[in-house]
């Protein structure tokens, strides 16, 4: 996905040249930065964060409502090992299940203002962002993605965890779908890998809203999409937040290539549409609920398996 050019030149780590990169050398083909016309609500962003870690039983109604995974996570109060953040996880489906005693709750709090944007983003960008992806992959996207499979998270980088000296927001990862879109509130700290150059991690300006491609979208359209690795350095001492769209393929669609592959070379259990997105999900979420702290590994898993690589081994057959 072609990246659109920030001015001047930005900072790297480590830098693979003696010279300055361009965001337009480092990035190409991985990111898109756009305008959107649609602003998310930091203000009522906070103030749920504020409540909801403030009000236990009200958290605890919240998550009772999808008993399955929750919705406010807080596990980093305990854990300084996992990602030192906060998130409200939140979709269509979701929604659908919070009673209206607790909606009434929370909508003082910024809830409904925050459902508003979500739903706003999605009428405003999601279509013209497949449309695009479909140019680029030279294959309709669309019919695989007719349920709008989304998900709406809510990221609090927080100094109140477990351990505030710590600069780990979100560990390093790619999105399992077709692609995330990142809001920020100002603060830098998201940063992405360069695809030329591994181990090059390139810092987003903190007022960019990012598209990222993910797993689904470099299968889908046979490697002609690149995914995107990313991650969020913390700021000890500084409070920052984000609000994240994630698109997917419909739960049941197969994951295997739209058309004919190019260069890229995958598994035969991609290529023969072995696996669907519902148990792909499935597979990654394991280990993004483990990094997060809201799961334990099961007895005999490696914690040190990066979880990027073990879905490289699953799509690419090495």
């Amino acid at each position: 996905m072609a990246s659109v050019s920030l001015q001047n030149t930005i900072n790297t780590t480590p830098s693979p040249t003696s010279n300055p990169l361009t965001i337009t050398d480092l990035l190409n083909d991985a990111i898109v930065l756009i305008n959107p016309t649609v602003k998310p609500p930091f203000s009522s962003i906070r103030k749920l964060f504020d409540h909801l870690r403030s009000n236990p039983n009200d958290a605890s109604a919240l998550n009772n409502a999808y008993p399955k995974r929750g919705i406010f996570k807080s596990a980093a109060i305990k854990n300084g090992l996992s990602d030192q953040k906060f998130t409200i996880d939140l979709s269509p489906t979701r929604d659908s299940l919070i009673p209206e005693s607790i909606r009434s709750t929370l909508a003082p709090h910024g809830m409904e203002d925050i459902l508003a944007f979500f739903n706003n983003t999605v009428d405003t960008h999601v279509s013209s962002i497949l449309s695009s992806l479909s140019k680029i992959a030279g294959a309709d996207f669309s019919p695989s993605h007719s349920k709008l499979n989304m998900n709406f998270r809510l990221c609090d980088y927080n100094p109140m965890t477990a351990d505030p000296t710590s600069t780990n927001g979100c560990g390093e990862h790619t999105d399992y779908g077709t692609f995330s879109i990142i809001f920020q509130d100002g603060t830098p700290g998201l940063e992405v890998e360069a695809p030329y150059a591994p181990g090059t991690w390139v810092q987003i300006p903190g007022d960019a809203t990012v598209v990222l491609a993910g797993w689904c979208a470099l299968i889908l359209s046979g490697g002609r999409v690149c995914a995107v690795r990313h991650r969020v350095r913390r700021i000890p001492g500084v409070r920052r937040l984000s609000a994240v769209l994630f698109v997917a393929p419909d739960l049941e669609v197969k994951l295997k290539p739209l058309r004919e592959v190019g260069d890229v070379v995958f598994s035969k259990e991609i290529m023969e549409g072995g696996i669907d997105v519902e148990w792909f999900k499935d597979v990654m979420g394991k280990r993004w609920r483990w990094r997060e702290g809201n799961l334990e590994l099961a007895k005999g898993e490696d914690e040190r398996v990066v979880q990027d690589e073990e879905i490289k081994k699953l799509i690419f057959g090495c």
